[in-house]
């Protein structure tokens, strides 16, 4: 993975963890990469699709997610994985 893409990696999964914090209503102290979002946190298909919108608007970016699959929802980091893979750039 390029410098960049590990960059926004990093800054996509940081965001992640302090927006599910507000949209859960509880700080997440603990959160990281590994943190399983359906298993450890409850998060529902509606509140994944609130965060992603929430998540492009905050960054700047505008994910694909028509190829979005669970197995990208399993933590924190293989959602991270997925935007950073799936941004739509502007030509």
């Amino acid at each position: 993975m390029s410098d960049v893409l590990t960059g926004l990696r990093e800054q996509v999964t940081a965001k992640v963890c302090v927006l599910l914090g507000r949209m859960l209503g509880r700080e997440l102290r603990d959160a990281s990469a590994d943190t399983r979002l359906f298993d450890e946190l409850g998060l529902s298909s509606s509140k994944t699709l609130e965060l992603l919108l929430v998540l492009e608007e905050d960054l700047d970016i505008q994910v694909d997610v028509e190829e979005i699959e669970r197995r990208h929802l399993a933590t924190v980091g293989s959602l991270a994985d997925f935007v950073v893979t799936h941004t739509v750039q502007d030509d």
